[in-house]
């Protein structure tokens, strides 16, 4: 399926070490400013446009975004103050199908800004230890914290890539 994961697939890292672990910080860090400079234009007919047929549109993404890396955010918190806390997976597909899904995706890029400001300050105050710690995921058996932000990391940028595609914009504009 064309355009389904424009920058390639999630792949568990084979490598961690603190130069790659403070890169995906700071993509974690970023995408709400990096979202934010890409959609600040639009219009509620043009946040409809889907970056494929049958895609989720723009507002969904946004919207998705705000809901899975609230998890994140949380389960963060859980990995550092319990013992293999055992979390629980989200239904995405029916998150969306819920009322709040139809708010302007500006409600979801402010509640971003909050949310990675917090989640990255927290990150960055964190140990190779703490990095370390796992959790109990029913799909996933058990992931360490360093793994989860690898994939946050590659999701600001797989549904970034998913809005620039939709929106029509060129890489290098």
């Amino acid at each position: 399926m064309k355009n389904q994961y424009p920058i390639g697939p999630y792949k568990i890292p084979g490598i961690y070490n603190g130069e790659i672990i403070d890169q995906w910080i700071n993509d974690i860090e970023d995408l709400p400013y990096k979202l934010n400079h890409i959609v600040s234009d639009i219009d509620a007919n043009t946040a409809k446009k889907q970056y494929r047929e049958g895609s989720w549109n723009v507002n969904t993404l946004i919207h998705h975004m705000a809901d899975s890396h609230l998890h994140g955010y949380i389960r963060t918190k859980l990995i550092l103050t319990e013992n293999r806390p055992n979390i629980s997976t989200f239904e995405e597909n029916e998150w969306v199908k819920l009322e709040d899904n139809n708010n302007d995706f500006n409600d979801s890029i402010m509640f971003l800004f909050g949310l990675h400001k917090r989640w990255s300050s927290l990150l960055k105050s964190l140990t190779a230890e703490q990095f370390e710690r796992t959790m109990i995921h029913p799909e996933n058996s058990e992931v360490a914290l360093r793994q989860m932000i690898s994939l946050y990391a590659w999701h600001d940028n797989h549904h970034l890539k998913h809005i620039k595609i939709a929106l029509g914009i060129v890489e290098g504009e």
